[in-house]
């Protein structure tokens, strides 16, 4: 059974079918194979796969990252950045960085940053630097969207994992993501000055300045609401997302007055449609993930790590290896659904930390999305500049080198991602 489940999912994916419907059919042809079920408990392991409270904040804040983009703050939000630190050398590229960290807590998703901030500064980075350059650096820092909270991608995890907090994993990503957004600051720097680029003079004073980051405050607010809600007890994760969409909303109508009702049907579609990508792949990866349960997967797995790993740090060392080529071949939502229920009570019967290691798991898979041949912001990037992948991992890698190094820090020295949730009582 185990071996028709393979086989048809690695064919389907070499036909280019799409994971959520190879992980299905892949689930179909093992049910089939094994004959001991009804057919009848796929579509209900699917349901219950996405039969959850929690998972309601998904749509909320993919509604809320919308709104806020129509609403003009991306623009207003470029332009403070571009006045805060354009003057650098490879000035746009540390526009795009400190935009990506900025709007990590508005939309929550790495695509959603990829897409939104591509469109607005590749096109100005491809006159003033080169195609290549500009394009890897808006692939690098877009993954920092799911690092700093809120992230979509650890509502799943915690729900996946089952005794991991939201709250705690949004706030261990403060740290890591602060640290992979400076480290590739650092390497646009590097770059920028071996190539000889332009060095923009600063052409705002600090008064101006000061005006402009009086516009952005809504944007800022934003994390602050949804987090500081939360660890306040005020709202639940679900109830914070959706009062991120009450906030796009009254922002967008009432401070920067561009939102109109118009735009909102349009918001509603593009959100739904997202939404109903992701828990396509939630439901057929929850059937393979209970499949696999029932083969008892789990404990084969954990019995072969024990053989091989004699401790917690050469376990992580194979489940970072492990998860970077994972991340390389399956979605990322996909491999969360997966791989989290086999893994997470192997790292407990370690010791390891739930909360440290449910931030290791986001944080390597978040890289699988600059690793081919399945990294969606390679191709989301490639098809906003109009270069080819090749060319596009080529201008990435030194970005996805730190991002990993970041995953190594993270890995041995757990107070970085858990510093600030141990503060907070997580």
């Amino acid at each position: 059974m185990l071996t028709m489940l393979a086989l048809t999912f690695l064919g389907s994916l070499a036909l280019g079918i799409p994971i959520a419907f190879g992980l299905g059919l892949a689930a179909t042809a093992a049910v089939v194979t094994w004959g001991q079920v009804p057919l009848w408990l796929l579509p209900q392991r699917m349901f219950t796969g996405v039969d959850s409270f929690v998972f309601m904040a998904i749509p909320f804040f993919i509604l809320a990252g919308e709104l806020m983009c129509t609403s003009g703050i991306l623009d207003r939000l470029v332009k403070f950045t571009d006045a805060l630190v354009g003057h650098i050398c490879g000035g746009l590229a540390h526009v795009n960085i400190v935009a990506s960290m900025i709007f990590a807590g508005i939309s929550g998703s790495a695509v959603a940053d990829a897409a939104a901030l591509g469109a607005l500064l590749i096109p100005s980075m491809q006159k003033e630097y080169d195609v290549d350059f500009g394009s890897g650096v808006c692939a690098g820092a877009s993954t920092i969207g799911p690092i700093i909270p809120p992230s979509i991608p650890m509502v799943i995890y915690a729900l996946a994992a089952g005794s991991v907090s939201i709250a705690g994993l949004f706030l261990a990503g403060v740290i890591p993501g602060i640290l992979m957004g400076l480290g590739m600051m650092a390497i646009a720097y590097i770059i920028a000055r071996r190539r000889g680029y332009p060095v923009r003079p600063r052409s705002l004073a600090w008064r101006e300045l000061l005006v402009l980051f009086w516009q952005v405050i809504p944007a800022l607010l934003m994390p602050v609401i949804i987090v500081g809600g939360i660890l306040g007890g005020i709202f639940t994760p679900t109830e914070a997302a959706a009062v991120a969409v009450a906030y796009a909303v009254a922002v967008g109508f009432l401070v920067t007055k561009e939102l109109k009702w118009h735009h909102i049907p349009p918001a509603l579609l593009k959100a739904g449609v997202t939404t109903s990508v992701v828990f396509m792949l939630i439901a057929t990866s929850n059937v393979v993930s209970w499949l696999l349960t029932t083969q008892q997967v789990p404990r084969l797995v954990a019995q072969f790590l024990k053989q091989v790993a004699p401790s917690p740090w050469i376990f992580l060392l194979i489940v970072n290896i492990f998860l970077l080529i994972v991340g390389c071949l399956l979605d990322l939502s996909a491999s969360i659904i997966m791989f989290v229920p086999i893994l997470a009570p192997v790292a407990l019967a370690y010791g390891v930390d739930p909360l440290h290691f449910g931030f290791i798991v986001v944080l390597n898979l978040v890289i699988g999305l600059l690793t081919p041949p399945v990294g969606v912001c390679l191709f989301v990037v490639a098809g906003i500049a109009r270069i080819s992948l090749e060319r596009l991992v080529r201008a990435v890698w030194p970005f996805l080198l730190w991002q990993i190094a970041v995953l190594v820090l993270v890995t041995y020295v757990p107070s970085v991602c858990t510093a600030i949730p141990r503060l907070f009582g997580y």
